[in-house]
């Protein structure tokens, strides 16, 4: 059975333990062109569309009452009021406090982790994740700045991650990746830092400075993400893109 110490680093470890470095500022422009060229492209079906946040919300004691009143603080910000669930995961060390809401649009998870440090004192996060059902990357682009707001309101700066999974029926060749990848890195107007191949797929990390939001993978920076991988059993090659970085096994 995994213990909770390694559910807490499972659910961090893309944002603390593999990457550093995470700012964010402006990266609006770069999202809504990667979100347009997912609309406007008629031989992509977008199959899931994510909105990913986190912030460090301090290091005093939160008790289990309070840490419930925050996650439904912030579902009322994002509308969600009503028909959720409250799942506790509580020891002496560590405690999960979510709010999940399975909704026509989409699927909601926000969270409260506290963690007790060494020294006695508790490390607080909170992680906002959404995942879109409707076939409609204009609303990921919404939902992130929606989320970003809502942290603004509580005095915390979050950092974020925006994803989009499209489908192209059939396999596609070497030189349609090599273009589909080109094209990205130009419209992000990023520069390709590595390209990682292997059996059916590929996965090009870029960096554009007119993105301020940025990761740092080994020694670079990586700001934009493309990779893609084929299903031969669907005969479909899934095109993933993300701001900064695609936070999934694929």
């Amino acid at each position: 059975m995994v213990n909770k110490k390694t559910k807490i680093y499972v659910i961090l470890l893309i944002w603390s333990a593999i990457f550093v470095q995470l700012f964010i500022n402006s990266s609006i422009n770069r999202e809504s062109v990667m979100v347009n060229e997912v609309m406007s492209n008629a031989s992509e079906s977008l199959s899931v569309g994510e909105v990913k946040a986190y912030a460090y919300y301090g290091d005093s004691h939160l008790e289990e009452e309070k840490q419930e009143s925050i996650v439904r603080n912030i579902a009322s910000k994002l509308g969600i009021v009503s028909e959720y669930e409250i799942v506790k995961d509580i020891d002496d060390n560590q405690s999960i406090i979510s709010l999940k809401k399975d909704g026509l649009q989409g699927e909601t998870c926000i969270r409260i982790i506290s963690t007790r440090k060494d020294d006695g004192a508790d490390s607080n996060y909170i992680t906002v994740e959404i995942r879109l059902k409707a076939n409609n990357s204009e609303m990921v682009h919404q939902l992130k700045k929606d989320v970003v707001k809502v942290y603004e309101k509580l005095g915390m700066s979050a950092n974020t991650n925006i994803y989009l999974c499209c489908q192209k029926k059939g396999k596609m060749t070497t030189e349609e990746i090599n273009n589909e990848i080109d094209k990205f890195m130009e419209d992000m107007s990023a520069k390709e830092v590595k390209n990682v191949t292997f059996d059916d797929t590929v996965c090009v990390y870029g960096y554009s400075k007119n993105i301020d939001e940025y990761v740092c993978q080994e020694d670079n920076k990586v700001n934009v993400n493309i990779a893609f991988s084929y299903d031969e059993k669907e005969d479909v090659t899934y095109v993933h893109r993300a701001i900064p970085f695609i936070d999934k096994s694929f």
